[in-house]
């Protein structure tokens, strides 16, 4: 460091050190080059070697974490002394790269030099007074925004060492020792017992883990099963409850291996960790809401399965079953003035009504056993909770609405083939046909016979594409409501399955449990905290027979003060798992995809 050149020293000062003190001691935390140093304490009752000692002991104990092995090593960065007194012992102020020489007159502050190996360096001190929220764990600061969502791959990237080419350091490697200063200030002051946090732990914790493990293991296997496909898709893609059993699963697996990870870290240590110790309890509190929502609707779908029973045959039968044959009836008869094809009109009628006849065949018998059903969807929610029960309203949306979505199928088959076929005759008239080779359209002659018969059909296939496409319509109006019906009661399962309750409790109760940055304020009361070391403070004039640094040999310290604070997140970063939410309806439900199949007669999948 040039001592004939003029440097900009960066101070990060604790609230608890604008306060007036009552001895003088020697300032502890960490210088991390540049001329960047981060106070975190004072001791005042040991000198050089013990407080060496305490540092010692407080790195090792850091070294065991792994979320603060880059932190540098703790140092003795300078001496805090009261009006009048000075340090005795010289050694350490020579010794040190960077060294702070600042004392306290009633409730200022003053920086007297800041010292390179003993030689005072003229310059400016950025002082940025932070809060060391002792008592606080849960309170850090971070440059950016916490990121709540454990599944992005995407996470804040901290700085792995002090020493970095660059002669800007960045903001989170410094934060990351702002944090640390309260860890500091409990090693010293406070002096907890040094022991293996793992050993800690009371015998039922233990034994916990252990069925923990078990069910993991458990768990684990079920997975394994739910991989089974039926029909060529997965369980979980065509079943509302296989997703619900999925979702239970990993969850509870997720649980245990938070808790793991919990019961072999010190009590207390949240800090960084804040995001997944609210996504541990959120999950906590959705499982304790989701269950008791069951058991209240599963005693009321208990007591008056009958009348729900018989309320949901009815309404099957009215809206899947008479009201779709009268559609139909009504369409063999020019509906709204439409004059359709006669013949193809009365064989779809045929063929539809004969469907729907059969399908009131096969589902009679299962009638009876509506109210076991009802019965059993209200015991469900003993054990998944509400939204287990809406699983089973869907799958059993699903399963009762199938003979639409045979006849989805049959129309858009027909539908799609026509269509088609009058694309391909279309291009016949305009001299040219499909290359299935390089999948483009190329110029092709046409003899007169093959012109003639493709005029023959595309007359008749253009005369009959008025009735299909009114079957076509009916038909996809029908399936459409279904699909809309799955994705209003899929809605409500995201909603109810990662509603951000423990998240908006703790926000309401103390925003900065989730920090979203950090701020400035220039214009804080902590400025007038501070002084200038060179100039006489305004009816206390500085007295030379009791300050052993003569008033000459101090150079004058332009200071400037900030007050760093921890922002937190908006409210509407709680619901970030609802945003998910909505992209995947958005793309499963109202995407491009969906609109072009219904245009070009292709089928949509359930």
């Amino acid at each position: 460091m040039d001592p004939g050149r003029e440097h900009i020293f960066r101070v990060f000062w604790p609230e608890r050190l604008c306060q007036p003190i009552k001895e003088s001691g020697y300032l502890v935390g960490w210088n991390l080059g540049s001329g960047v140093v981060v106070v975190a304490t004072k001791v005042g009752f040991a000198n050089t070697t013990q407080v060496t000692g305490y540092l010692n002991e407080f790195q090792q104990q850091q070294q065991q974490n792994s979320a603060r092995r880059d932190l540098v090593p703790a140092a003795i960065v300078g001496y805090l002394s009261r009006e009048g007194e000075g340090l005795c012992e010289i050694d350490p102020r020579d010794q040190s790269e960077l060294w702070i020489d600042a004392f306290t007159a009633r409730t200022l502050v003053a920086f007297r030099d800041v010292l390179a190996f003993g030689l005072a360096v003229p310059g400016r001190v950025i002082v940025t007074v932070y809060d060391e929220s002792i008592g606080k764990p849960w309170h850090y600061y971070l440059a950016a925004p916490i990121n709540l969502d454990l599944t992005a791959t995407s996470h804040t990237e901290h700085c792995s060492s002090s020493n970095r080419p660059s002669k800007q350091l960045p903001l989170q490697h410094i934060l990351d020792h702002v944090n640390a200063a309260k860890d500091l200030y409990g090693h010293i002051h406070v002096d907890p017992p040094q022991s293996n946090p793992a050993a800690q732990q009371p015998q039922p914790a233990l034994v916990g883990l252990r069925i923990g493990n078990t069910v993991a293991a458990c768990a684990a296997r079920f997975l394994h099963l739910s991989d089974m496909r039926v029909a060529g898709m997965r369980v979980t893609k065509i079943s509302a409850v296989g997703q619900q059993l999925d979702l239970i699963v990993r969850r509870g697996m997720h649980a245990i291996e938070q808790w793991r990870s919990r019961c072999y870290t010190k009590r207390g240590e949240h800090g960084p960790h804040n995001a997944q110790y609210a996504n541990f309890w959120n999950s906590a509190w959705v499982v304790a809401l989701d269950v008791v929502l069951g058991c209240v609707v599963g005693v009321l779908l208990a007591m008056h399965s009958q009348a729900v029973s018989e309320w949901m045959l009815g309404a099957l039968n009215q809206y899947t079953v008479t009201s779709l044959e009268q559609t139909i009836v009504w369409l063999r008869g020019w509906p709204a003035g439409l004059k359709l094809n006669n013949g193809l009109d009365g064989f779809l009628a045929e063929l539809f009504l004969w469907l729907i006849h059969f399908w009131t065949l096969v589902f009679q018998p299962f009638t009876r056993y509506m109210r076991a059903v009802v019965v059993v969807a209200g015991y469900s929610g003993f054990v998944g909770g509400f939204s287990m029960q809406l699983a089973v309203l869907s799958d059993a949306l699903a399963l009762t609405t199938l003979h639409t979505y045979w006849f989805y199928m049959v129309a858009t088959r027909i539908f799609h083939w026509q269509l088609m076929s009058m694309y391909s005759l279309f291009n016949l008239f305009r001299g040219r046909k499909h290359n299935v080779l390089r999948n483009r359209i190329d110029s092709c002659d046409y003899d007169l016979d093959q012109l003639l018969i493709g005029t023959i059909l595309f007359t008749l296939l253009t005369y009959l594409f008025p009735t299909v496409l009114v079957y076509y319509l009916t038909f996809v109006g029908r399936r459409l409501a279904v699909i809309m019906a799955q994705g209003l009661l899929e809605i409500l399962l995201g909603l109810l399955n990662h509603c951000p309750a423990f998240y908006l409790a703790s926000w309401l109760r103390d925003p900065l449990m989730f920090p979203g940055g950090v701020c400035y304020d220039i214009n804080s009361h902590y400025e007038r905290r501070f002084i200038e070391a060179a100039w006489h403070m305004p009816g206390s004039p500085v007295r030379l027979s009791r300050d052993p640094i003569p008033l000459s040999a101090r150079n004058r310290m332009n200071v400037t003060v900030l007050h760093m604070k921890s922002m937190s997140v908006p409210l509407t970063a709680l619901f970030f798992q609802y945003y998910q939410i909505w992209v995947q309806f958005s793309a499963s439900y109202l995407s491009q995809g969906i609109l072009r199949s219904l245009v070009t007669g292709e089928v949509i999948r359930p």
